[in-house]
This record gives C-alpha cells, structure tokens and sequence, in this order.
C-alpha cells in the first residue's frame, strides 16, 4: 500500500503529540529551573500547534505531489486567506450596496494619480465629481492612447499611468494589430476571496492549468510584452506559487510548443488523483486538451507507468530533465486510469479526478455544449470573472449551473453603460451602474487602474438584476468583432478587405452582398459530432452565366485574411483553425435573409442593416440552402 500524506501527517501529529507530553512530564511535573520551565513551555507551545496542524491536515483531502515545502506553504496561504475573508466579504458588501459611493472614490483616486502627467494635466484637470467626468472627458477608443502607450513602452516619464508598470499587455484588438496595454498590478485581492467562496475546496488541493509559453517580445525600454496570462521565467514569487498551486513542475511552464504544452500539463495532472480544479483560458482548449488524451492515451500511460518524458515530444534537452526529475513512475495509477479509458471518454474529467469541483474556463466558441455532451459531462463549469486585458470588471458568484453573470466590481474599475440603440453614434450619453435598467442592453465603457479613461471597449452586455445595488450583468456580444474562434477577433472591415483584395484576382466577379459565420454554429444542435474550426464566408455575386470560382480563386480570401491578420495567421499556421470556406449563394439570397430577419425579429425595413455576421442556427440554414458553388 502506497504511503499517502494522510499517512504521514498522522505519524506527524502523534510523535508531536508524545514530544509535548515528554517536554510536560519532564519540565513542568518533575523539579526544574525556572528557566528550564519557560523554554519547555515554549517548546509545548510548539508542540501542541505542530500536532493539531498535523492532525488537521491528515483530515484533509491533499495532493500526492505535494512536498512538505509546498504542503505547508499551501496549507498556510489558505488558513490566512479563510480567516481574512469574513472581513474582505464585509467590505465587498459595503461597496455592492453604496456603489455610485465606491465608484467615484475609485475615480478620484485615479484621476489624484494621473493628474501631473501630460495626460491628466490635458484631460483630468477640473473633474471633482462623476458627473464632472462624465461631462468633461470624452468617450474613448484605443487610438486615443495609442501614442501615449507607445510613448510609455518606450521610456518616456510622466506620460499618462503614474504607476510602477513592470510589463506590456497585448491584445489582438478587433483589427488584428496588437495594442499595447500597461499592465498595473491590483492588489485588492477581491478575486481570491471570490474564488475561495465560489468553488470551496480543501486548502492543500493543487490545480491544473494549461499554459504554452508565449513568444518574448520586448518594449525599447525593456519591459516584456505578454498577453495577460503570462508567466515570467526568472520569476522567483511565479515560482514560488506555481510550485505550491499548480500540479506541473515550474519547468512545464516554459514549453513554448502548444501540443508539448497541454500534454506535459496533462501528463502530471493524470499522476494526482485529488486535484481540485481545472483552468484553461478558453474551453476550445479544454477540449483540445482532452481530444488530445483520448487520442494519445497509450503514450500517457506508458509515460506514467515509466516516469518519464515521451522521447517522441519536441521539448528542450534542459526543461525535459527537470520534467524527468519531477515525474515520479506510478504503475498503479497507470492501470486505474487504463481501465477509465477503456470504459470511454464520455464523462471523463470526473471519473479520473472524482474529486474535482469544477473546471474554469470561457466558453467563446459554443464549445460549452460539446465539453458538456461528452469529456467535462457531469463537471460543473465556472467562469470565475469577465474582463480583458485592459481591465478586470466583474466577478460570477454562482456556481450553481446558471449561464456564466456577474456583479460588478465597483472599486476596481468604473463602469459606463451607453444603450445598445445608441451604440453606433460617436459620442452616446452614458449611463451610471445606477441609471440602468434590467432588461435592457447596453455597450460597456470602463475606466481602468491600466490608464484608460471612459473606453469603449465593445463588449454588449444584459442587466438581469442586481446584487445588492450592484448591477449583475451578462455578456451578449462584441460590437464590431465579426470572428472570434480562438480569441483572435476580426473586424468586419478586415473580412471586407480581404473579399475587396479577392476580387481584383476574380475575373468577371461583381459583389452584391457578403455575410459569415463561424463552423461551430453548424453543429449547435448537433450532440458527439466532431467539426473543423474555420470560417464560412458567402457571398453574392451579380449573376453572370457561367461563371465559377475555382479552388485556387476561393483561397485567395484566406491568404489575403493571414495577411492581413497576424493573430488569425498564426492559428492557422499551427493548424487550430483551418482554411476559410468560401461559398457564392444564387441571386436574390440576401433579400430572402433579409425577409427572414424581419419576419422572425423586431427589425424593420427602414433601420435593416444586413448582418456581417450569422448569430443563429436558423440564418445559417438558410443561407446553406441557397449555395449554389461550395
């Protein structure tokens, strides 16, 4: 029988224990110097807290790969962060019922930072109030800080953020460009107190994180450009709390390779039957990740069965020792996982880790359905918090099955709502978190630790109600952003250009209409179908007899996309989203689109404007129906 923790914390609490009661009948019962007395009581003191945490711990469920380092450092992190909560709980609930209150004392403060920048002394001077903000300065977008943040990347004091930035975010944006984002660190600590409520889990349980290393890029004045889950390499404190939290050795983290990522990742998250919670950014990955176990399950079982790195993996000779090192052989847990495997991959997640509470991811891509129909079945989903680069907003306080909502944070970033009918205008009147209604919709603007000042950030969300007095929101869709299966979101004006660059190389081609859609949307209501990831594009051509596209034309849309789109290019260059399928429809089929639109909506005829991008399964049949050319 394998020795657990378990096992030995109870060997722990009772030679503690038998310690403290020979330091007691030695020193306290017997004769002894005063001095004596004190240090034995001292070291009872120890004793008895060494033997209840002993005992406490053993009756804990508790990770395997856990050392005693990280055992107790974990074990300690969460007795402070349980016993602080109660009164980070009372304060978030002060802010949730005064958040007009929170929400200008989070202004002021910003605009008390910013003001003797070239950017508060230019846009902040005068603002005492919310209402003077809201008067004052004027809606935003990232071309508005585009030369400031330039400006900051590259040395330059007293900018625009009068904060210590240590790196660069970088967000694909909606035109394929990155944008540069100064990353200021937030130290309110509001989301593990939310966490900790939220999934609740016992304090010495590791986690599973995927994460590929992303490529180093760095400003003129040195500072790294990431995106914003970003692990540093030389990073004492990442490593310090990864090797307490996560189940992958530190070294795992620096794979910059996708599939060696995810399989080391999985590889030692197999090893631990106790882990509590699995993290991915994206649930397109969750399922990657585990279409990849159930593909290759044979290499994961020998690998574990032999404890060490499949040679067959393109990994650096320096980062497999330290995996090789870290991977301990265990042929029992080898078979019990063989043994899952053959009874199928349906409900998988929860049977190889029985005691995992939940996964964490966003779902962007409808793979939520498909994780729930087959791997994930039975595992809760949790989306932990909405936000982007620019800014965390909001925090989901509910676990229990409900679509992903979430209450604003009214102390870390101040929160606009323009109505979605106003959404298209250039300067739209904004709205307080306490002037919305429930019901309605309403595009978000966000001012943020990170230098942005009442920012469009495009998002569409839905009141549903309100947490105390805060709003509770969900999120709808992005305006603008036509394509989005891997996080790499394209404009509609992109497609545009790159259909306008087509044309010149088709012949005879004249454009009526264009419309897309993304594959997954086909299969919406389709259960344990496997799809390709990729785009449909239709487009109307004036009718000229004969006329065809060949293969070769058809994929000129593609290249010139890749071209003109480093983030989509660079998903297709490792194969996680496949060539753009470009389909011409017969004459007529955008009238008939719109017929059906305003048939089955509140549209009318005389606001009607074509969407770029098909949102439902019905618009998409339709438009399949009317293909002529595949």
């Amino acid at each position: 029988m394998a020795v657990t923790w378990e096992h030995r914390c109870v060997l722990w609490a009772l030679a503690s224990a038998g310690f403290t009661a020979y330091v007691i009948n030695a020193y306290f019962i017997n004769d002894a110097t005063w001095l004596c007395r004190v240090a034995a009581g001292f070291l009872a003191i120890l004793g008895t807290l060494s033997s209840v945490t002993a005992f406490h711990i053993s009756t804990l469920r508790c990770s395997e790969s856990h050392s005693l380092k990280t055992l107790l450092q974990q074990y300690i992190l969460f007795q402070v962060a349980t016993l602080t909560t109660p009164f980070s709980l009372y304060k978030l609930k002060k802010l949730w019922k005064e958040p007009r209150k929170a929400q200008e004392k989070f202004l002021l403060k910003l605009i008390s930072r910013d003001a003797d920048t070239e950017y508060g002394r230019r846009y902040l001077t005068g603002i005492q109030s919310l209402q003077d903000f809201r008067d004052k300065h004027p809606l935003t977008k990232y071309d508005h800080y585009q030369d400031y943040f330039q400006r900051l990347a590259d040395g330059e004091k007293n900018v625009c953020v009068a904060a210590k930035v240590d790196r660069f975010g970088i967000s694909s944006g909606t035109t394929g460009k990155g944008k540069l984002i100064p990353m200021v660190y937030d130290d309110s600590g509001l989301g593990l107190v939310v966490a900790l409520q939220a999934v609740g889990s016992s304090p010495i349980q590791k986690i599973v994180g995927l994460y590929c290393k992303p490529a180093q890029k760095l400003t003129k004045s040195g500072l790294p450009i990431t995106p914003a889950v970003f692990v540093p390499e030389n990073s004492s404190s990442a490593e310090f709390m990864l090797s307490m939290l996560q189940n992958s050795p530190f070294s795992a983290f620096q794979i910059s390779t996708d599939f060696e990522a995810t399989y080391v990742h999985l590889l030692f998250a197999l090893n631990d039957k106790n882990i509590c919670m699995f993290y991915a950014p994206f649930a397109s990955q969750v399922y990657r990740a585990f279409s990849m176990l159930e593909d290759e399950q044979d290499m994961f079982l020998e690998d574990l069965f032999t404890g060490r790195i499949n040679p067959r993996l393109n990994i650096d000779a320096e980062i497999r020792r330290s995996l090789d090192a870290a991977l301990k052989a265990n042929p029992a847990r080898a078979d019990e996982l063989r043994a899952e495997f053959a009874r199928g991959f349906v409900g998988i997640l929860g049977r190889i880790w029985p005691h995992l509470n939940c996964f964490v991811t966003v779902d962007i891509s409808g793979y939520e359905q498909k994780l729930k129909a087959k791997y994930t079945k039975g595992t809760r989903l949790y989306t932990f918090a909405y936000g982007c680069t620019e800014g965390l907003l909001c925090f989901n306080l509910w676990m229990d099955g409900r679509p992903p909502q979430y209450v604003l944070s009214p102390s870390t970033t101040l929160t606009e709502f323009i109505p979605e009918d106003l959404s298209e205008e250039a300067n739209p009147k904004t709205l307080f978190l306490d002037e919305i209604e429930v019901g309605k919709r309403y595009e978000i603007v966000i001012t943020t630790v990170s230098g942005f000042y009442r920012y469009r950030m495009g998002d569409v969300v839905e009141v549903v109600g309100f947490h105390d007095n805060c709003p509770v929101i969900q999120v709808k869709y992005r305006t603008g952003e036509l394509l989005n299966l891997r996080s790499e979101k394209i404009d509609k004006l992109v497609v545009n250009n790159a259909i306008q660059e087509s044309l010149t190389s088709w012949q005879g081609a004249t454009l009526v209409d264009w419309t897309c859609a993304e594959s997954p949307l086909m299969y919406e209501d389709a259960e344990h179908v496997d799809f390709d990831m990729l785009y449909l594009l239709f487009i109307e051509l004036e009718s000229v007899d004969g006329f065809r596209l060949s293969e070769e034309q058809k994929s000129l849309f593609d290249q010139s996309l890749r071209k003109q789109h480093e983030f989509y290019d660079h998903y297709r260059q490792v194969g996680t989203i496949c060539e753009a399928r470009v389909m011409i429809v017969r004459p007529g089929s955008f009238k008939k689109l719109q017929d059906f639109i305003i048939a089955t909506s509140t549209a009318s005829y005389n606001q009607f404007k074509m969407p770029k991008k098909l949102r439902t399964k019905a618009t998409l049949d339709l438009m399949m129906k009317c293909v002529v050319d595949v």
